[in-house]
């Protein structure tokens, strides 16, 4: 079987990566094309697009290419680093051994002997390297010569070189830039503003897209609803309403993964010491706040604690904090005996509605049975306190 891999970060994908697989894919008679965007690595620099952006513009940019055509998400969701070598083991164990064909830049084939166990990649599979410029010509052949030493075969193909920059792109010179993207990549990028220079707007967009991508319709309309709550208690409070919709748009973006996604990501996101102790129906909170620092790049703690809380609530908690776990409990499509009650105290003072929205949560969770989380317990503690204070 033979199987020809093309990977990259496609941050964006552009009419140049087109061009490219589609060159390689005239080299010889492919069983299987497998296009393969890098997941966000931990070994170096991120990208600006999160995975799950750039998967989904690769299946717009690549998808039509041909029956035979895979646009794979390992490297993304495979809880690993995603180095070549890694992802070339998994190939050749889920195909039984076949003959891959890895097509690269000349870039990546002037480097390829500092990657992360070289000799294992060149070992591996045949390299199709691609001169994109005529002055690199010289300098690959140069490395064919010196790699080939160690038993690699390197193989060299001829493309027509694409003037653009996909990091210039990303820094703001899109407009002069756009018709080297494929139109349907373009137009997502517009409507959410994917690589907008300022930091909420880009967040905003992006987060309103991955709501769409990885949330069923139920889940993602009880997300534009915690949004639209979010963004009025926000006004009602003069607090800072796109911050708000931010944490809101991400509140729930782990809630249909997998449990080994979530127990990973739940893991790493910096607070939880006995991830044992934790009840499972809490713990998309935590992996949605690491998806939203790892994947997105976002730092603000103010957003990410109204992430990380807004299922269980904690000691001491904030007002953006109080609002998202208010808006997720209280929102449109909620419907229980005492939620206008609820809401009605929400609209009048933060505190006292966290006293009793928490009495009421922890009330529902022992009636079902279900063990209340210590954070939960903290939160009631902390609210109760200051109860003297403002009743």
């Amino acid at each position: 079987m033979k199987i020809l891999l093309f990977g990259g970060a496609f941050d964006p994908p552009h009419k140049g990566h087109v061009s490219i697989l589609k060159k390689a894919a005239q080299h010889t008679d492919f069983d299987k094309i497998i296009v393969m965007p890098t997941g966000t690595p931990t070994h170096k620099k991120g990208c600006v697009a999160p995975f799950d952006v750039r998967l989904h513009m690769a299946k717009l940019a690549f998808g039509d290419i041909g029956e035979n055509v895979e646009i794979s998400d390992y490297e993304g969701t495979n809880l690993k680093d995603d180095y070549t070598y890694l992802t070339l083991e998994y190939l050749k164990e889920k195909y039984d051994n076949p003959h891959i064909f890895m097509a690269i830049g000349s870039d990546s084939l002037l480097s390829l002997n500092s990657w992360k166990n070289a000799q294992q990649v060149m070992d591996s599979c045949t390299v199709l390297a691609f001169a994109r410029e005529d002055d690199v010509e010289d300098d690959m052949a140069e490395k064919e010569a010196e790699l080939e030493k160690t038993g690699a075969d390197i193989r060299f193909i001829k493309v027509d070189p694409v003037e653009f920059s996909s990091s210039q792109y990303r820094k703001g010179f899109g407009e002069e830039n756009r018709d080297f993207l494929p139109q349907n990549v373009q137009n997502i990028i517009d409507e959410y503003d994917i690589y907008a220079q300022d930091d909420i707007t880009r967040w905003k967009g992006t987060a309103r897209l991955l709501a769409k991508l990885l949330l069923d319709e139920k889940r993602y309309i009880h997300t534009l609803n915690v949004e639209k709550l979010a963004a009025e208690l926000g006004e009602k409070y003069s607090l800072d309403v796109e911050k708000l919709r931010v944490a809101a748009l991400l509140h729930d973006i782990m809630k249909n993964a997998s449990y080994d996604i979530l127990l990973h990501r739940a893991s790493q996101s910096g607070i939880i010491n006995k991830i044992e102790d934790k009840p499972k129906q809490t713990l998309h909170g935590f992996a949605a706040a690491h998806y939203a620092a790892k994947e997105m790049d976002i730092q603000d703690q103010d957003i990410l604690w109204a992430v990380k809380s807004h299922t269980c609530g904690r000691y001491g908690m904030q007002d953006m904090e109080k609002v998202i776990y208010l808006a997720d409990m209280l929102c449109e499509e909620r419907k229980f005996d005492s939620k206008d009650y609820l809401l009605g105290i929400a609209k009048e003072n933060l505190d006292k509605a966290m006293y009793a929205a928490l009495q009421h949560s922890l009330e529902w969770i022992k009636s079902k049975g279900n063990t209340v989380d210590t954070d939960s317990l903290g939160a009631l503690e902390y609210f109760a306190q200051l109860a003297g204070e403002i009743c």
